[in-house]
């Protein structure tokens, strides 16, 4: 190599310039003159060794030199050789490193297009969707980073969530109908072949019905998306399709799609009728959460499973086809849910993730790392979220990568008290108070710190809004009466619509303003006068405390004990001259709301307000039941006819004397007006009409005598008659005192 560099070299024109230098810095320390031709015949010399040079190395290597005698023509040939060999395994190893590199680069980007599924990459505070289409995205694309909107766990589509998931129960019921008929099928001689009409058909409906409710109008839904929405759309439901069926035991994941149908029909047809069959098909949504979560380790569970498995090769255990069936039926309503949630995440992408599984499990993984939980119990933390019925697979494996990493999950990003309803939120807190009872304070080896338990319990207590019972309220009972007198005083301001001095007088009967001293109880009007809390939140108080049991009592009291104003129950404009829209007291859903806080039972605490109520109303010490819609409609009669006038009976099971029509009869102080209510199927508003309306003394009231019972017609003076059912237990006069008693 180092004979092949000097050979590269123009050896003669250096030769000749050292020569020049040495001769040059000699004539300099002599000083002794040099003559002309001598100065000629110095410049000369490096010419002369460069032409030389020139000629030498062009010959070599230009031509290669084939016809030197000492073989330096073909070593030269050789030496080039030697070159391209290792400039091409130079090459060969540049290749390598980029291939390599490619595919790390690949492997990479398929983690981001992953991660890309999970949400974690969006910041979903700050945005609005209201003047954005969520499918324009290379316009967010082209946006800058401060422009482009983001999605928001309390986006405007939230609304629908609950259209759509009455729309998954009807398709579900429809898909399970046309099953049991074998509607999907067609004959073609002694073979039945699927009907893809049909099928093509049934699907474009669900599709459509489903776009409806996030697009109204929308006449080509397709045509508005793009291939990227739909794509990821599409992906993820065929990976949760998969997880449904290999879920079913036996292996039918393996199975031909005609088996599998088969499979189907043959359990829609076992158990018939679609109300038989509900319980199971409600075990692929949420409504089983609990009892999901707690299969997932159960030995009994278990033992079915097996089961199952074994009946689909032997058929010999009526346990385990039994299983199999209620899985099979459930898959039912796995596919229409796939289909409808994944058509509604192009318009609300975060519908997957308002859902009372996505919270939990975001809400465990947080607790895990909060915490620092032992092996043992991050491995039944997997095993629960394994068991989640969630609606994005993605979302999953993230969740268990955060729990495996010992990182947060964020959950504070999804709002959960604005994702999910107070009885979800309730479910979570309990599930996450199991976890920590059983797999974290159960563990006296790896106990975390108080400290941090605190730290936790009240973080996640303050997202989900819902009073955690494993911890104690850090303040003196005092201080909770305090708490609690001042949520009682709020609550009056806030939805009886009351001034301070008001609100202080509904406050002053109840127990928990009497359970403290006169000095503090002085010092707290004077704060409320000056301060009023016009916004009622549950107060932090110890679940199952005393205090806590006489709040929530005075409460009940407080909210049965006033009358409602009129305009609080009024909303939206009337139809027409007799019509008005009714809306619910927003104190019943307070009172809800505080029960999930506290961790009370709900329903029993509404139904004590009801009963409370209802007694208030009727001035009865034990009235008979009357509807929350009749009472709200009486509420708003009276506020209307003025407020010192009391109702003296109701008579909710009327009817026209003509046309049958059902309407409700009531007397108010000397008043009877004849009404009508519609109400919307969740009963959130209702539209009264007023149908007849008159003094006690100018309605003709007849007994209608009969074997049994003997009824009432009452005939208003514009001829409206109204015929009010008596009762097989009471004597008439007894029954219907109130329209006969004229005081």
């Amino acid at each position: 190599m180092r004979g092949d560099t000097l050979k590269r070299l123009p050896l003669y024109s250096l030769a000749s310039g050292a020569i020049v230098a040495i001769v040059l810095m000699v004539v300099a320390v002599s000083g002794a003159p040099i003559p002309n031709v001598g100065l000629g015949a110095l410049g000369l010399l490096p010419l002369a060794a460069a032409l030389v040079d020139a000629v030498r190395l062009r010959t070599k290597f230009a031509s290669g030199g084939p016809d030197r005698d000492d073989g330096a023509g073909q070593g030269g040939a050789g030496l080039a050789g030697a070159d391209r060999s290792e400039l091409g395994e130079w090459l060969a190893e540049k290749a390598e490193s980029l291939a390599a590199q490619e595919q790390e680069l690949n492997a990479r980007a398929l983690s981001l297009q992953q991660w890309m599924q999970f949400p974690d990459a969006i910041d979903f505070k700050n945005t609005d969707f209201r003047n954005t289409d969520v499918l324009d995205h290379d316009a967010r694309r082209r946006a800058r980073p401060s422009d482009t909107p983001e999605i928001s766990a309390d986006d405007p589509m939230a609304r629908h969530d609950r259209e759509l998931l009455e729309l998954v129960e009807s398709k579900t019921r429809e898909l399970f109908d046309s099953i049991k008929q074998d509607a999907y099928r067609k004959d073609s001689g002694d073979r039945k072949l699927f009907d893809n009409e049909k099928i093509r058909t049934d699907l474009v409906a669900l599709v459509s019905d489903v776009v409806a409710i996030y697009r109204p109008g929308e006449t080509a839904p397709l045509l508005k998306t793009n291939v990227d929405a739909v794509s990821r759309a599409v992906g993820r439901a065929s990976l949760r399709l998969l997880v449904a069926v290999e879920s079913l035991p036996g292996g039918l994941a393996n199975y031909d799609f005609q088996s599998i149908y088969n499979v189907v029909m043959r359990a829609v047809k076992t158990f018939g009728i679609y109300k038989s069959a509900k319980p199971y098909i409600d075990v692929a949504s949420n409504v089983l959460f609990a009892g999901r979560i707690v299969s997932s380790t159960n030995p009994l569970t278990l033992v079915a499973w097996w089961a199952a498995s074994k009946a689909t090769t032997y058929g010999a255990s009526k346990l385990g086809a039994h299983v199999l069936d209620q899985q099979a039926v459930g898959l039912i309503r796995q596919l229409v849910e796939i289909i409808a949630i994944e058509v509604a995440s192009i318009y609300s992408p975060m519908v997957r993730y308002r859902d009372v599984h996505w919270i939990y499990g975001v809400e465990l993984v947080h607790l895990a790392s909060e915490l620092a939980i032992s092996d043992s119990a991050r491995v039944t933390a997997m095993n629960q979220l394994s068991a989640l019925n969630l609606r994005d697979e993605y979302g999953r494996v993230s969740l268990l990568r955060h729990l495996a990493d010992g990182s947060t999950s964020r959950p504070a990003n999804y709002q959960p008290a604005q994702s999910l309803s107070a009885s979800d939120r309730k479910l979570v807190a309990e599930r996450l108070e199991a976890f920590l009872l059983t797999h974290v304070l159960g563990d006296k080896n790896q106990r975390p710190k108080k400290a941090l338990i605190d730290a936790w319990q009240t973080s996640a207590a303050d997202r989900l809004e819902i009073q955690f019972r494993v911890g104690q309220v850090d303040v003196s009972p005092e201080e909770q009466t305090e708490r609690a007198i001042w949520a009682l005083a709020s609550f009056a301001l806030q939805h009886f619509g009351d001034e301070p001095a008001p609100a202080i007088d509904r406050l002053k009967p109840t127990q928990t303003f009497n359970a403290i001293d006169s000095s503090c109880r002085a010092r707290l009007v004077r704060e409320i006068q000056a301060e009023p809390p016009f916004l009622y939140h549950p107060p932090s108080l110890g679940p199952d405390g005393e205090i806590c049991k006489r709040f929530l009592t005075d409460l009940i009291h407080m909210a049965a004990g006033g009358r409602k104003p009129a305009e609080l129950l009024e909303t939206g404009p009337r139809t027409d001259d007799a019509d008005v829209q009714l809306v619910s007291w927003s104190g019943e859903e307070a009172i809800r709301v505080t029960a999930y806080f506290m961790r009370a039972d709900a329903d029993e605490l509404i139904k004590r307000y009801h009963q409370s109520d209802a007694a208030q109303l009727l001035d009865q010490t034990n009235p008979a039941s009357l509807a929350p819609e009749i009472a709200t409609a009486l509420h708003y009669l009276v506020g209307q006819t003025g407020s010192e006038q009391a109702v003296r009976c109701v008579f909710s099971d009327a009817k026209l004397a003509t046309g049958d029509q059902p309407v409700a009869l009531a007397r108010i102080g000397s008043s009877l007006i004849c009404f009508r209510l519609r109400g919307d199927a969740d009963r959130a508003t209702a539209s009264l009409t007023v149908l007849s309306q008159c003094a006690l003394t100018e309605a003709t009231i007849e007994k209608v005598s009969g074997y049994v019972r003997s009824d009432c017609r009452v005939i208003f003076p514009d001829a409206t008659a109204v015929l009010v059912p008596g009762s097989t237990l009471a004597g008439y006069d007894a029954y219907f005192a109130g329209l006969l008693n004229g005081a």
